[in-house]
């Protein structure tokens, strides 16, 4: 399964939450548990049911502050965003205005393998362990503390253990407007590049894999792997409880799409439909 199937269903839970205050240092701590329907793998027309918990801690420093006007740029320690399955993002650069934040963080977390036997399309193909990853972000933020507004940036990962060597550039944009004063629904769309390394694991067929499975022999080279949309809804139904519901759609591309995990035995069409309940601290 992607690991950026199961980050988007716990940043559901914890978007609205998770917020730190502009203008002091503080810190949070989130924890919940949810459900969610979803492919068997990446590429699978075979859905099932799986539990998710969460974890999330955020720290902001007074660096993290906005503006009165003009803008500010800090360099440090700004802001730590830490948790399940999300990873650690640490906030290194800042320039800030007073409507918005861009940001330079550094992280890394981890990236879901698959499993020979999460599909019988997989038989044969093998496992591919999970994977450590190192991540930078570069955002443009609302500075506004609710985090209202549009977000966007580019996100890149790169697996730092040589299970997979792979490397991805995604671009991404949510956009975070109220409904009511308990109620936000957030609309997101993300882009995703991938590498050689990165498609041949998941997509690729080599002839080893090709003789065993039955498939036939595929090699899975760089471009565009997927976009996708979303639509998530956040309710605080009291004062330190939130419920979330996500939908999501994914659409494979390129030798993604054409793998004959997907186009033979799967779906270039990807839906994951969560939901989650939190509390903060």
């Amino acid at each position: 399964m992607s690991t950026s199937y199961l980050r988007g269903v716990a940043i559901a839970a914890f978007a609205t939450l998770a917020v730190c205050g502009p203008v002091r240092a503080e810190s949070g701590l989130v924890v919940g548990a949810g459900g969610a329907w979803k492919p068997d793998y990446l590429g699978s027309d075979d859905y099932e049911a799986a539990p998710l918990p969460m974890l999330r801690y955020s720290w902001s420093g007074e660096t993290a502050a906005s503006p009165a006007s003009g803008y500010k740029s800090s360099l440090g320690l700004i802001d730590v965003q830490a948790g399940f399955p999300d990873g650690i993002d640490v906030g290194v650069a800042r320039i800030a205005t007073p409507s918005r934040n861009f940001t330079l963080r550094l992280g890394g977390g981890y990236r879901f393998g698959r499993d020979a036997d999460d599909n019988h399309a997989l038989r044969g193909m093998g496992d591919i362990d999970g994977q450590g990853i190192a991540r930078v972000t570069l955002a443009s933020e609302p500075a506004n503390p609710r985090g209202l507004g549009t977000a966007f940036g580019l996100k890149y990962e790169m697996d730092v253990t040589d299970e997979t060597d792979g490397e991805t550039l995604s671009l991404f944009v949510d956009h975070a407007l109220p409904l009511s004063a308990s109620t936000t629904l957030t609309l997101s769309g993300d882009l995703r590049w991938a590498d050689d390394d990165q498609m041949q694991a998941y997509f690729g067929v080599s002839p080893t894999q090709a003789a065993r499975s039955g498939h036939r022999r595929f090699d899975a080279d760089s471009g565009f792997s997927d976009a996708g949309l979303a639509a998530r809804l956040d309710w605080s139904f009291a004062e330190h409880w939130i419920l979330s519901g996500r939908l999501g759609y994914t659409r494979l591309l390129g030798d993604a799409a054409d793998s004959p995990l997907v186009d033979d035995d799967g779906s270039a069409n990807q839906f994951v439909l969560s939901t989650a309940v939190a509390y903060r601290f």
